[in-house]
């Protein structure tokens, strides 16, 4: 199925942002990322929630300054960091997330943030410094099984073919692998992250 034919047209443009935030905090609910960042939550699952779906506002604030964000409806969204932007857009967001993270998530939740995502960055291969970064990808549970995921993606890599630029992504899930394997990603390197106590796997997507 092609994304024209999908039930869910893939779109720029959100019919409702709110709630396909909402619907990223239940897809990433149980992810280990997501769980050390709102570690200041974490006996409060309702506060977790609106903590995620706020800190994917921010993503898709993001996205769409230095990036571009892509919709299944409300049922999911890929937020893509391009490497598009200027340097001083990338710095003024980049400032600008920074603090509303810190106080979004708390002290505790914010270090666990600055702790694995310069770690994680430490890890990415020098050969991918200039590729498009697949930042979050995500589809409301009950719709998974209907090529959400391919197609909200397939947007994206073809207009990364067409101007010759490699694409990776990072990714805690295992079962996930296959999925990207056949959308033509490899695996660059398997790492672990210490405060998640969890494997991670680094992928890319080069140009034929």
């Amino acid at each position: 199925m092609c994304p024209s034919a999908s039930p869910h047209p893939m779109s720029r443009d959100p019919a409702d942002s709110a709630s396909v935030c909402v619907v990223l905090a239940q897809a990433f609910i149980d992810d280990p990322f997501y769980r050390a960042v709102t570690i200041e939550s974490a006996l409060d699952e309702v506060r977790r929630q609106r903590v995620l779906a706020r800190y994917f506002e921010l993503a898709i604030a993001e996205g769409n300054v230095i990036g571009e964000v892509q919709y299944a409806g409300t049922d999911g969204a890929a937020i893509w960091i391009t490497g598009q932007a200027s340097d001083t857009e990338v710095a003024l967001q980049g400032a600008a997330r920074n603090q509303a993270l810190a106080a979004l998530l708390g002290a505790n939740g914010y270090a666990n943030y600055t702790c694995i995502c310069d770690a994680m960055a430490a890890r990415v291969p020098a050969r991918l410094a200039n590729a498009w970064y697949l930042s979050i990808l995500g589809v409301r549970p009950a719709a998974r099984g209907r090529r959400l995921a391919h197609d909200l993606l397939e947007l994206t890599l073809n207009r990364a073919d067409q101007q010759g630029a490699t694409c990776f992504l990072e990714t805690f899930n295992r079962l996930s692998l296959p999925f990207y394997h056949r959308l033509g990603f490899v695996e660059e390197r398997q790492c672990f992250e210490e405060i998640t106590g969890r494997p991670y796997w680094i992928l890319a997507r080069h140009v034929a």
